[in-house]
């Protein structure tokens, strides 16, 4: 990609998540709940839900020094500062930093987060390494080529990096969701949802992985939000059926860690 595709490609990046962010700021933002604090503190490995296994590859946190890429609305890093991390969030855009500041304050956790501006990995908090380097959606945002490398130089001798990632292994179930007109999740035109041997290659740098897939027939859950048993339900099915290889080429989300060992 020429210097110049890419300077473009941030820019609609930056401009979209600008508008978004601004506008997810002004519907309000809430203290997190007490169910939301009980869930993601210490999950078991065995849940049927991929933020709680994101939280649980990180798990404990107590004191320790973690860099989020790509910030988002903030709810995992107001989570994790719960949880007694000292977190360094990032983002291009700087609608998402000011939410990220934002939820910190309401949930009285601003005394644990560092914030930047930036579309730099090496120049965020820049010279600092880490015990995690986390991000919810993150890499499939940004150009991956020489990253994994730099997360590796950034950790410390024995932590890791965490991801949860949307992807498409199977060309069928690609062509099927692009005959559909509606998505369930928040997409731009430049966003490149991963596959597995993007996440390989990805882990390369890296001594060892752990992955687990999620989101076959749960991913329509959005679409019955307010519906528990539903959401339980089918999320419960994808755990199961998920244990089957030939079917993780069907799932669309990828939640895996990768560690540093020395």
């Amino acid at each position: 990609m020429s210097q110049v595709v890419a300077d473009q490609r941030l820019a609609r990046e930056i401009e979209h998540f600008d508008a978004h962010y601004a506008q997810e700021a002004a519907q309000g933002i809430e203290t997190l709940s007490d169910f939301d604090r009980q869930r993601y503190t210490a999950p078991k490995a065995n849940t049927i839900y991929p933020r709680e296994f994101y939280h649980h590859l990180l798990s404990p946190l107590r004191d320790k020094n973690v860099m989020e890429i790509a910030a988002g609305n903030g709810i995992d890093a107001s989570i994790c500062c719960h949880n007694g991390a000292n977190l360094h969030a990032y983002d291009v855009s700087g609608a998402s930093i000011k939410m990220v500041q934002q939820r910190a304050c309401v949930n009285g956790v601003a005394d644990r987060l560092n914030t930047q501006v930036t579309s730099n990995f090496m120049q965020a908090f820049e010279g600092q390494q880490f015990d995690h380097i986390i991000g919810y959606a993150a890499l499939h945002h940004i150009p991956m080529e020489g990253l994994a490398q730099q997360v590796y130089s950034r950790l410390k001798p024995g932590g890791s990096a965490v991801f949860a990632e949307p992807v498409i292994n199977s060309q069928l179930l690609y062509r099927l969701r692009k005959m559909v007109p509606y998505s369930f999740f928040e997409d731009t035109d430049d966003e490149t949802p991963l596959n597995d041997k993007d996440i390989v290659e990805f882990a390369k740098p890296f001594d060892r992985m752990q992955k687990r897939y999620f989101h076959l027939t749960s991913r329509i859950w959005h679409a019955f939000p307010n519906c528990w048993p539903l959401v339980r339900g089918l999320h419960a099915f994808d755990r199961e059926i998920l244990r089957l290889p030939f079917m993780r080429q069907f799932a669309t989300v990828c939640v895996f860690a990768l560690h540093r060992d020395k």
